[in-house]
């Protein structure tokens, strides 16, 4: 096997990766989203049954709290998103022949590793909590204003906002 033999593996084995991990997340984020729903309409339900408008506000923090983390999964998802499209536009820059035989400005590493593709590294895992909010935050509010993202979650809140209003009347 010659190096060019070599780095088409590499590369084939990436791109799998890349897209294994991009399946994951999306059931990870449906996951997500049906955990949601189930737990915020029980907590409606049986604040409904009991007449106990407080719980309303449990439900309102499960919705808050599973927006949450589905944003921080797209965020993950997102950065392999990026990374399959970094080697899609250099592979169509360069050409897969002459990326393969080394040019172009990326490396092949075969594998869809967290670190490597969301910029860190083993050293930035040890970096304060602050800096690694502050750095991520960017990323994670475009996550959380993507219509696709919120639109669930707001309708979530809005529905079990109605009911509590109606539960105090």
């Amino acid at each position: 096997m010659d190096e060019e033999d070599a780095r088409l593996a590499l590369l084939q084995t990436e791109l799998n990766s890349l897209q294994a991990s991009i399946r994951s997340l999306d059931s990870i984020s449906i996951q997500i989203k049906g955990w949601c729903v189930t737990a915020s309409l029980a907590i409606g339900g049986f604040a409904v049954t009991n007449h106990q408008p407080a719980l309303i506000l449990v439900g309102e923090g499960a919705v808050a709290g599973f927006f949450l983390i589905n944003c921080q999964f797209r965020m993950f998802q997102r950065s392999f998103m990026n990374r399959n499209l970094d080697i899609d536009s250099e592979l169509k820059k360069v050409g897969i022949m002459q990326v393969l035989r080394g040019a172009g400005t990326f490396d092949i590493v075969g594998t869809a590793a967290w670190l490597g593709l969301y910029g860190g590294s083993r050293e930035s895992n040890r970096e304060p909590f602050a800096s690694r909010v502050g750095r991520n935050l960017p990323d994670f509010w475009f996550e959380a204003t993507r219509g696709s993202n919120f639109s669930l979650y707001l309708f979530l809140a809005f529905c079990l906002f109605i009911e509590f209003v109606i539960l105090l009347l």
